[in-house]
């Protein structure tokens, strides 16, 4: 990849996690106690049996999203640091350089189509 390439999706990989944080923030709070966590903020409806009940779904629901995004977030901090240390691109299976097209859709993929693939992951 060329220095423009890998400039651009730096860039890109900084707009979607901060995308992700403003998400994040919606439904839960940093966690103090533990380093990129948060807390889930329990939804409040109303004190109505049926509003309850939402507050509940919601809440699991949201359990669910935090887990997701933090994940993402996680990957895309790896990803930044590997385009800093240049060995972002590199299979981490097999060491083949990933195709700039498959990174330009999947700035987060670890590993090249073959092994992608046999590691049942396409």
């Amino acid at each position: 990849m060329t220095k423009e390439e890998l400039q651009k999706l730096y860039e890109d990989l900084e707009q979607e996690e901060k995308r992700l944080k403003e998400q994040l923030s919606k439904i839960a709070d940093p966690n103090p106690a533990v380093k990129n966590d948060s807390e889930v903020r329990m939804p409040n409806y109303g004190e109505d049996e049926d509003e309850n009940a939402m507050e509940s779904t919601d809440l699991g629901i949201n359990f669910a999203l935090v887990r997701e995004i933090e994940n993402k977030l996680d990957e895309i901090v790896k990803r930044k640091e590997k385009i800093k240390n240049g060995t972002y691109g590199t299979c981490e299976k097999c060491s083949v350089e990933i195709p700039p097209a498959r990174l330009k859709v999947m700035p987060i993929a670890t590993f090249c189509i073959n092994c992608a693939k046999t590691a049942k992951l396409v």
